[in-house]
């Protein structure tokens, strides 16, 4: 490893050993500015494939993030200062893992733990632990499903939101929301690849994704603007504004790739949603204002979305009438309105019954369930829910153990056979 600063043998010499703390690594996940992620087994109760085959059980999973250091001619720094500013870099690294740790958000993965790794190279790599998320990227459901519907990108944006206001609110941002960084589960959508996240109001180098940039980060000046909350909101703008159908190059008329001049002139002009639906373009508009201090915070556009959510959804905020939709006349209110017309008041309608499930449960069986995202999920049939009659138990295959295991109507099982 001659001729690299100990840092970079430093992770070389972990990559090779795949190993950190009590994790193997076993497959490498990603590269990135900042990290290289690799997908890794819990080793303390000296698990491997082959035990588990053998004897039985399920592989404790994880996602290992290592720091990826920089070499001093890749950073603007005096070589007499880069050690002690690699050192502040470590320091960071693990520092925001561990804030990011304390955030009681399910919308984000969960950090198992960070440590320094010492090496022979004479460098401690920074590493941290998060949990694997199982399922596939907003970006690769666009691609093969196209757009998605719009309960299902108020979901979509329920669900993120809450992630940034979990992380705003620990003085946090992301910096690089966008599709590929957000990762669809049954029932849910999270946002992953913490990267660039860093202290809000801290200024440094900016890093990013072509399309995905906010006016303020477009201009000649780095200040601290370009790091607030506000830029995630805009990114999630425009995220959102793909997932409806718009395509990037069409967003603001001009080639995302396009001079930064170009594209903050396109900007200030707005944002062009012609073909977005009014509901979903309340919401995505005031996300991409031009001036920063002219968008919502994650708080406020996860209220206004509580709002939009149709009444019956668990993420609606409940109040009456927020949802934009027909509202169903209930038996008082049919019966005022045919006293007014001068008719007679229908006989109330009993609410029918869940239909029991006839049989048992194909314990065992592997089946396919849509969820309300409309993404289909391979799972196995674990029994009857008893607390909800006519639907059944089906455990996702995953790794978060219990919390995998959700409750289905028969008729969102779209193959397998889940009654024996």
């Amino acid at each position: 490893m001659a001729g690299l600063h100990p840092a970079q043998a430093a992770l070389q010499e972990v990559i090779q050993s795949r190993r950190v703390g009590n994790w193997e690594l076993t497959e490498p996940l990603g590269r990135g500015g900042q990290g290289t992620t690799w997908r890794a087994i819990w080793q303390k109760e000296n698990q491997s494939f082959t035990q588990v085959a053998v004897a039985g059980g399920r592989l404790n999973r994880g996602v290992i993030k290592l720091m990826l250091p920089p070499a001093p001619d890749e950073v603007p720094i005096p070589p007499a200062r880069f050690d002690a500013w690699l050192k502040h870099q470590a320091h960071g690294f693990l520092t925001e893992s561990i804030v990011l740790s304390k955030i009681d958000s399910e919308y984000i993965p969960g950090v198992f733990e960070a440590a320094m790794q010492s090496t022979q190279a004479g460098w401690d790599v920074p590493w941290f632990a998060t949990e694997l998320i199982s399922g596939r990227s907003l970006a690769e459901h666009l691609d093969t499903q196209g757009p998605m519907d719009q309960n299902q990108l108020l979901d979509l944006a329920h669900d993120i939101l809450s992630a940034l206001a979990a992380i705003h609110h620990v003085g946090l941002v992301h910096l690089d929301l966008k599709p590929d960084n957000v990762m669809l589960e049954p029932g849910k959508a999270r946002l992953i690849d913490f990267g660039l996240v860093t202290k809000a109001n801290e200024t440094g180098l900016l890093g990013g994704t072509p399309g995905f940039f906010t006016p303020e980060q477009l201009d000649e000046v780095v200040e601290e603007k370009d790091f607030a909350p506000a830029a995630d909101i805009f990114k999630l703008g425009v995220t959102l504004a793909i997932a409806t159908g718009v395509n990037l190059g069409d967003l603001w008329g001009v080639h995302p790739r396009s001079e930064d001049a170009d594209l903050r002139r396109a900007m200030e002009k707005g944002a062009r949603l012609t073909g977005v639906k009014p509901a979903m373009r309340e919401v995505i508009a005031p996300m991409l204002a031009f001036d920063p201090n002219q968008r919502p915070t994650a708080a406020k556009a996860l209220e206004q979305v509580r709002d939009l959510l149709p009444a019956g959804s668990a993420k609606a905020s409940g109040r009456a009438g927020s949802a934009r939709l027909v509202p169903i006349p209930q038996p008082a209110q049919q019966s005022a309105r045919a006293a007014a017309a001068g008719q007679k008041p229908p006989a109330p309608v009993a609410k029918p019954a869940a239909k029991p499930v006839k049989g048992q449960a194909n314990v065992g069986a592997k089946i396919v369930v849509v969820d309300r995202l409309g993404l289909d999920w391979t799972g196995v049939v674990i029994g009857l829910d008893e607390k909800r009659p006519g639907n059944i138990l089906v455990r996702h295959e995953s790794t978060r153990g219990n919390e995998n295991v959700r409750s289905y109507p028969l008729n969102q099982v779209v193959r397998g056979t889940p009654i024996a």
